[in-house]
């Protein structure tokens, strides 16, 4: 940093990311924490407010500062630098944002706006987790004896039939013990979302499909029930909504979901299994007329890149779960399996979008590139609202040839129909 920059840093103001001290005060070092638990920030010591350039110390500034951050646990990554103004001294502090919370005294402060506050127990669970630095599906919360058994049984069934693992009566406390879905006496976080009919202890352990238009919301289905069921119905749910369109493989017509199936399933699954289950939000699934978009509470563990997705689970346990029972095929190729499906489909295309709380999968319509020259000449002709029988006339073919030809292209969004009987048209789709 040279001096233009620290100009223009100061001319910029306090910030999320930058504060003014006019010295180092005997609570820097919360102000360091809290920098260090966001997203890391600099401290500029020598600048009042209101950013006026004062001077400090800078010999003076550091040793205080370098003794302070010894009550931070752990003592998190700082550089310091000295930068002069017009004969001013100014000590710029920069922090790192830390891969694990920061406390001091066993209180976790964070960044507010252009101020410090301390974390609430729930923040600090939820931030917590969604570092990864605690494991929240690991910690005990319910009696086991509130597992139902014919879903410990249906997990054993499953992992006979899946991973070739037959499982005596005798031993299925171990092995769920050694699986982390209970201790001797409780449940597990994991357990309670396998074993039981989650959503009565997690409110939020749910799906909710919802109906989109330009108007906003218009309808609203939910699937509840142990994580499995949830993902069943909810897939099975969008089997049923999701169309199937005539499209032409090589000499023939063959019938195909407009959007893949097992891409489907699979961003189902990753949804259930990588969310942030300390954030009292679900799972939700928005269905648009051109494409729908699966959103998960939690974005993408640290370390961990779309272009490059490793196998960090935050949900280690409940991952293992789904991988007995045949959910998770293989770990770390989620979202290259989901690519290579869409990449093998003729009308669709996938996008990830992951913001600081959440990760959503979109799924699209694309128009295909196999229209023959019939659909060309249709779609021309729909410029502008048109019934059937006209489009037929001009094209010389039956009625009942063009009313399938209009199905297949509405099915692909691309025409909508206006009024009905008699009066019936078609138009282009904008």
């Amino acid at each position: 940093m040279d001096i233009e920059d620290l100009i223009y840093l100061i001319q910029s103001g306090e910030s999320e990311v930058l504060e003014f001290k006019e010295s180092e005060s005997k609570n820097i070092h919360h102000e360091i924490a809290a920098f260090a638990n966001s997203d890391g920030g600099k401290i500029l010591v020598g600048v009042s407010d209101s950013g006026k350039i004062i001077g400090t110390n800078v010999k003076e500034a550091i040793e205080k500062v370098t003794s302070s951050i010894q009550s931070i646990i752990p003592p998190p990554k700082i550089k310091t630098l000295k930068i002069s103004v017009d004969g001013k001294d100014i000590l710029v502090i920069s922090v790192d944002k830390s891969p694990t919370l920061c406390s001091i005294g066993g209180i976790v402060y964070i960044r507010a706006g252009t101020g410090v506050r301390p974390l609430s127990l729930q923040e600090i669970i939820m931030l917590s987790s969604e570092m990864g630095t605690i494991h929240w599906d690991e910690i005990p919360m319910l009696s086991k004896k509130e597992a139902k058994p014919e879903y410990i049984n249906w997990f054993f069934e499953k992992v006979q039939e899946t991973r070739g693992k037959s499982i005596s009566a005798s031993n299925r406390a171990r092995y769920l013990r050694s699986a982390r879905a209970q201790n001797d006496f409780k449940l597990t976080n994991a357990g309670i979302l396998f074993f039981t009919e989650a959503t009565e202890h997690i409110p939020s352990a749910r799906i909710r499909k919802v109906g989109m238009s330009d108007e906003g919301p218009q309808w609203s289905e939910e699937y509840e029930g142990p994580v499995w069921k949830v993902i069943e119905e909810a897939y099975n749910g969008l089997m049923r909504d999701i169309k199937k369109i005539d499209v032409v493989s090589g000499t023939r017509r063959v019938k195909i979901e407009e959007y893949p199936p097992r891409a489907i399933r699979e961003a189902l699954i990753n949804a259930i299994a990588h969310r942030n289950y300390t954030i009292s939000a679900d799972v939700k699934i928005l269905m648009y007329p051109d494409r729908f978009e699966i959103k998960n509470p939690g974005s993408l563990m640290p370390g961990v890149e779309i272009s490059d997705p490793e196998h960090i689970p935050r949900n280690p346990a409940l991952s293992n779960l789904l991988f007995d029972s045949g959910y998770i095929e293989q770990y770390g190729f989620g979202i290259k399996m989901i690519e290579e499906e869409v990449a093998s489909h003729p009308m669709c295309s996938v996008e990830f979008k992951v913001s600081p709380s959440s990760f959503t999968v979109i799924f699209r319509k694309e128009i295909p590139s196999n229209l023959d020259d019939m659909d060309s000449q249709i779609l021309k002709l729909v410029q502008v609202p048109t019934k059937s029988g006209d489009i037929a006339a001009r094209l010389n073919v039956s009625k009942n040839t063009i009313l399938r030809r209009i199905d297949r292209l509405e099915n692909l969004g691309l025409v909508e129909k206006k009024g009905s009987g008699p009066r019936t048209m078609y138009v282009r789709k904008q």
